[in-house]
């Protein structure tokens, strides 16, 4: 299982759950779990797929393409807007 930490009004999606715990098959892609996501939350999924959300990987933005292992920090960061 995958730890999935989600943050700010990300956590409304899925009542209030700070983390999930996500199977991940070997050689499980960014991709899959947004497809795995959608199925089980499918508004946090949507906005995925939007890519309104921002996947972090290990404390780096990652790709669709990015590989995921059970050990990795994974996390999912709502839209931010910063200014000046």
């Amino acid at each position: 299982m995958a730890q999935v930490k989600l943050f700010g009004m990300l956590k409304t999606l899925v009542a209030g759950v700070n983390i999930l715990d996500m199977p991940l098959a070997d050689g499980a892609q960014v991709k899959d779990l947004v497809d795995a996501l959608y199925v089980q939350y499918p508004t946090l999924g949507e906005l995925l797929r939007q890519k309104k959300v921002v996947v972090s990987v290990n404390q780096e933005i990652a790709h669709w393409e990015t590989t995921l292992a059970e050990s990795d920090e994974i996390a999912l960061l709502p839209p931010f807007a910063g200014g000046a």
